[in-house]
C-alpha cells in the first residue's frame, strides 16, 4: 500500500528530537549528503523564492494617464514543498533526529507586495519583500530564519479590460532573492571518522544549515474578469545561482587512531583523504567546519488559480507546480488595488 503523505510545516520538519548521545558518522557520508542536499535544494529555492505577486490580473492597468490611478498594495502567504529525505540524511550526519516519519516538508513564506501601473505604456511594477528574524521554535534551542525579496515589470501584449471576449495577456521580467537558515545546538560531541580509524571530534557543536538563492525570472500570463471572479494562469521560468550547505562551530579535535591532538595536525590528511575520494571539499580549523556548494540551473514552474473581487478589494487562490523536481505550492493573498 502506498505509504501515506503527511503534512508538515517548516518549522516542525525542523523541530529536532532531543539532544543525542555523542554520535559517530563518517566524512564520507557527510559530505555526500550536502552535495544531495544541495541538489534538491538548489531545485527548491528558486521556486520557493517565485511566492509573492502572483496576482490575478495579468496586468492591473497605467497609473497615469487613468482614472482612477491604477495601483494596489497588500500581502500574501503561502507554501512550497520539499523532498524530506536529502534533508534527513543530512541531518543524521551532523547528529541530528528527526522525530517523524514524512516524504515532504512544506517550506513557508510570507510578503508584502505592491504593484504600480505603467506611465502612458501598458506595463505595472510590482515588489516584494518578507522577512522572519531569527526565531526560536517551540521552546527548542532551533532557531529559523529568512529574507525574501523581489520585483517584476509585465508588459500587456493584449488588454482585455472592459472587451466582453478578450483576456489580459502579459511578459514579464524580474528577480527573487531568498536567503534563509536553521541553527541549533547539539549538547555532546560528534565523532567523524575517515581513512580507515582517523576521525575529528567536534565538542558541543552548534550547527547551521544555511542557503541562499537569487534568479532572474520570465513569466507569461493570462487572466480574465468574469463578474466578481478573475480566473488566471501563466508558466514561469528561471535561472537560479544557488549556495546551499552547513557551517558547524564547535571545538574541534583531531585523532589519528592513537589519541586526540590539535586539529591543525589532522587538516592536511582530512582534505587529503577528501580529494582522494573525490569528495566536496571542507573549510576546517580549530573552531569549526563548513561546506558551501554553489550550483546553477535553470527552472520551470506553472501557476494558476483565481481571485475574488469585492470592490477595491481582492482574494487571491494560487496553486503552484514545480516541473523540474515535481513539487508544489499554494499561496493566499487579500489586497486594496484600483
Amino acid at each position: 500500500m502506498q505509504k501515506k503523505l503527511k503534512i508538515v510545516v517548516t518549522i516542525a520538519a525542523f523541530t529536532f528530537a532531543a539532544v543525542m548521545p555523542s554520535y559517530s558518522a563518517t566524512l564520507k557520508d557527510l559530505q555526500n549528503g550536502v552535495v544531495d542536499f544541495s541538489e534538491k535544494m538548489a531545485k527548491s529555492l528558486p521556486f520557493n523564492s517565485s511566492l509573492g505577486l502572483n496576482w490575478s490580473d495579468a496586468y492591473i492597468g497605467k497609473l497615469f494617464p487613468s482614472v482612477p490611478p491604477h495601483f494596489g498594495i497588500g500581502g500574501s502567504f503561502g507554501f512550497t514543498t520539499m523532498d524530506l529525505p536529502a534533508l534527513e540524511t543530512l541531518a543524521g550526519q551532523l547528529g541530528y533526529g528527526i522525530p517523524f516519519t514524512t516524504d515532504r516538508l512544506f517550506f513557508p513564506a510570507y510578503n508584502l507586495e505592491g504593484r504600480l501601473g505603467g506611465f502612458f505604456l501598458p506595463f505595472d511594477i510590482g515588489v516584494k519583500f518578507g522577512m522572519l528574524p531569527a526565531t526560536g521554535m517551540w521552546g527548542t534551542s532551533a532557531k529559523m530564519e529568512y529574507t525574501m525579496a523581489g520585483m517584476d515589470i509585465r508588459y500587456a501584449v493584449l488588454d482585455g479590460k472592459g472587451k466582453l471576449l478578450l483576456p489580459s495577456i502579459s511578459l514579464g521580467a524580474g528577480f527573487n532573492y531568498l536567503k534563509g537558515g536553521i541553527k541549533t545546538s547539539v549538547g555532546n560531541s560528534q565523532i567523524l571518522e575517515f581513512d580507515g580509524g582517523k576521525s575529528i571530534t567536534l565538542g558541543k557543536p552548534e550547527i547551521n544549515l544555511l542557503w541562499d538563492t537569487f534568479s532572474l525570472d520570465f513569466k507569461v500570463q493570462v487572466s480574465k474578469s468574469i463578474l466578481i471572479i478573475t480566473p488566471y494562469a501563466g508558466i514561469g521560468a528561471s535561472y537560479a545561482w544557488s549556495n546551499t550547505g552547513y557551517e558547524v562551530d564547535a571545538d574541534v579535535r583531531y585523532n589519528n587512531g592513537s589519541g586526540s591532538d590539535d586539529i591543525g595536525a589532522g587538516i592536511d590528511a582530512v582534505k587529503g583523504y577528501l580529494g582522494r575520494e573525490g569528495l566536496e571539499g571542507m573549510e576546517i580549523s580549530g573552531s569549526g567546519i563548513s561546506t558551501i556548494i554553489k550550483d546553477k540551473r535553470f527552472g520551470l514552474r506553472a501557476f494558476g488559480g483565481l481571485s475574488l473581487n469585492l470592490m477595491v478589494f481582492k482574494i487571491d487562490i494560487t496553486g503552484l507546480y514545480n516541473f523540474l523536481d515535481k513539487n508544489y505550492g499554494g499561496s493566499a493573498g487579500f489586497r486594496f488595488q484600483l
